[in-house]
């Protein structure tokens, strides 16, 4: 893990312990000081997101090797699910917790002033609570799009490394064949070289077994003249 990589993972593992806290803190507090640390708590799980985003960019940017990335890639699943069940499932508990306190036991809102529910029906407080928990989900809808919004921003600057590199390696193909297919034609040129040489060689050999044919000749015909 390089340097980055092991700043962010501290990070992550410091921040998610700090949320952790936090969500035990917030399940005595009073609605006032739970609201605050439901903030916090928002804050952080953002934020450890936000690490993991950063996570995701600098593996695919500085991590080359496949099965290395595979690993991060597979702890960066991890830790996500961590957030989801550790932070962002006990937060919205909490959220619906403080409420239904807020809209059935308590009568004070967040600022501490008094409310009055007496002229609100059973009917009206569950449709307060739905509307509620609806904004809450399409609030975190939009949150969930815009993280994999960023990691398929990040996916596609890795394709594009990817066919960059593929690019590069198929110019670099290129280059090698075109010197292969040079130093075959030199090779082709030097064996025809080498063939009329060869050629040129046998007649000369056959020229000089000639002229000794025939010299023998001359000299029985001398002798026996």
């Amino acid at each position: 893990m390089n340097s980055l990589l092991s700043t962010y993972d501290t990070d992550f593992k410091t921040t998610f312990e700090q949320a952790q806290q936090n969500i035990a803190a917030a399940r005595t507090q009073t609605i006032p000081e739970r609201n605050n640390t439901l903030s916090h708590i928002e804050e952080q799980k953002d934020e450890l997101f936000d690490i993991i985003d950063q996570m995701d960019i600098e593996i695919n940017n500085s991590i080359s090797d496949s099965t290395q990335r595979a690993q991060y890639k597979a702890k960066l699943r991890d830790y996500r699910n961590k957030i989801n069940e550790s932070i962002k499932k006990p937060l919205q508990d909490l959220m619906d917790s403080r409420d239904r306190d807020m809209l059935f036991g308590s009568q004070q809102d967040n600022d501490g002033m008094n409310i009055d529910t007496s002229n609100m029906n059973e009917e009206q407080r569950q449709q307060l609570l739905a509307n509620h928990q609806l904004l809450n989900k399409t609030g975190e809808r939009l949150k969930d799009a815009s993280r994999i919004a960023n990691e398929t921003e990040g996916i596609g600057s890795q394709i594009m490394m990817d066919l960059r590199a593929q690019r590069e390696t198929l110019e670099n193909s290129r280059q090698t064949l075109f010197q292969a297919d040079s130093y075959v034609d030199k090779s082709i040129k030097t064996l025809k070289v080498m063939s009329r040489r060869l050629i040129a060689n046998k007649f000369i050999s056959y020229a000089i077994i000639a002229v000794l044919i025939l010299l023998i000749l001359l000299v029985l015909f001398s002798k026996f003249k």
